[in-house]
């Protein structure tokens, strides 16, 4: 369920010009990871990321975007980046959903 949020909240900014929502996301980034969330990552998650497509480490949205595409290729990874991942997901899952709140938006 934790997972399809982020999913859904994902594709939600994909297909929307609600700007209030997109920026209340993109704000989270900078307290959140202090800057580049790329940064804060174990180096074999982001060279496995880059893999496949390129990824603006600024921007929760490419952040949303990398959990929603990898969630397909979760057993792909090893389970040391298993775990790397899992942390990224449990503060996403909670900031989404606090900014989901304080918009009131449904989730």
């Amino acid at each position: 369920m934790r997972l399809s949020f982020l999913r859904d909240t994902s594709d939600r900014i994909e297909k929307t010009s609600e700007t209030d929502l997109i920026n209340a996301l993109e704000s989270i980034g900078p307290v959140a990871f202090g800057g580049k969330w790329g940064e804060k990552l174990d180096a074999a998650l982001v060279t496995d990321m880059g893999r496949y497509r390129k990824y603006n480490f600024e921007s929760i949205r490419d952040l949303l975007r990398y959990i929603r595409n990898k969630s397909g290729h979760y057993r792909e990874l090893s389970e040391d980046l298993k775990v790397c991942w899992c942390c990224i997901l449990l503060y996403l899952i909670l900031s989404c959903y606090m900014n989901a709140v304080k918009l009131s938006i449904s989730c």
